[in-house]
């Protein structure tokens, strides 16, 4: 399966995304956590988002996103932090409307739950960007082009988000990563942990057993 070809107007983020972005820039300005001269460096509009949110169904100009995540960045402690408060951001996304529709709908899925929800919200969180889905029952890749002129930064963000939202797919343990941070496609990748095959081989071998 691959998505539309990208448009040539840039890359964009959804407004689901970046709202939670800016939100706890906005909530650690008002507990002194982030000083606010530091929103300075921020275009107007981006300085908007913080002060006064950005609505779900807007579009932000990658440009403006990454001040925000570079921001955050600082505050956390560079990409491994960013990584870790990905569970804020993910939590956030699962819990709103369309993303929350494509975790369902994955997870209703016989096969290819992971790489539905990653490679559906992608298309509700990212405009002008390709992504190419290999996969089936027990192991997927979302590889998304399009992304390559983003900080790492930004990418470490969007593919810690991704795997979380890919791990919501399948009620199954998936060994979810990414990789593609430094260069090259950002691509978010998985499959199942051992022990959860071995169980289902040992339910297959079980029903065969029983058969005469």
């Amino acid at each position: 399966m691959t998505a539309s070809a990208p448009t040539p107007s840039g890359v964009e983020l959804s407004g689901l995304l970046v709202q939670p972005i800016a939100q706890r820039l906005a909530d650690w300005t008002g507990s002194g956590k982030l000083d606010e001269d530091a929103l300075d460096t921020l275009s107007t509009e981006a300085r908007a988002w913080v002060d006064h949110s950005i609505a779900p169904t807007d579009w932000a100009r990658i440009d403006d996103v990454e001040a925000l995540v570079d921001l955050a960045a600082t505050q956390l402690g560079g990409e491994t932090g960013l990584v870790e408060w990905a569970d804020e951001i993910a939590a956030d996304l699962l819990g709103a409307a369309g993303v929350s529709e494509v975790v369902a709908a994955a997870n209703r899925l016989a096969d290819d739950g992971p790489g539905f929800a990653a490679s559906q919200t992608a298309e509700r969180l990212l405009r002008a960007v390709r992504w190419q889905y290999e996969g089936g029952a027990s192991r997927f890749t979302v590889r998304f082009d399009g992304l390559c002129g983003a900080s790492p930064a930004l990418k470490s963000l969007l593919g810690a988000c991704f795997a979380r939202i890919a791990d919501a797919g399948d009620r199954r343990a998936f060994d979810t990563r990414f990789e593609g941070v430094d260069d090259g496609a950002l691509s978010v990748f998985g499959e199942l942990e051992a022990e959860v095959l071995s169980e289902g081989e040992a339910s297959r071998l079980h029903r065969a057993a029983l058969i005469p």
